[in-house]
């Protein structure tokens, strides 16, 4: 007996990965990964890359106005 593929396929497009939450990114990674599917992985790894460097931008910006508002005397 053989075992039968899946049939089911699913469009991963760059919308569709970006709308799922990071840890469903990092889940669609591994099984792109796992499952030999380097495109998928690639869009996710460019996802997951995007939002590092959002985070990381938000957090400069963040201690900026903090930095700015303790230096004017203002409430932090």
């Amino acid at each position: 007996m053989a075992i039968a593929k899946p049939t089911r396929t699913v469009d991963w497009t760059n919308d569709r990965i970006a709308a799922l939450t990071t840890r469903e990114v990092q889940q669609l990674r591994a099984n792109a990964e796992r499952l030999n599917h380097p495109e998928i992985a690639q869009r996710c790894a460019a996802v997951l890359s995007e939002r590092r460097k959002a985070a990381g931008a938000k957090s400069r910006a963040l201690r900026a106005d903090l930095k700015k508002s303790l230096e004017t005397g203002g409430a932090a």
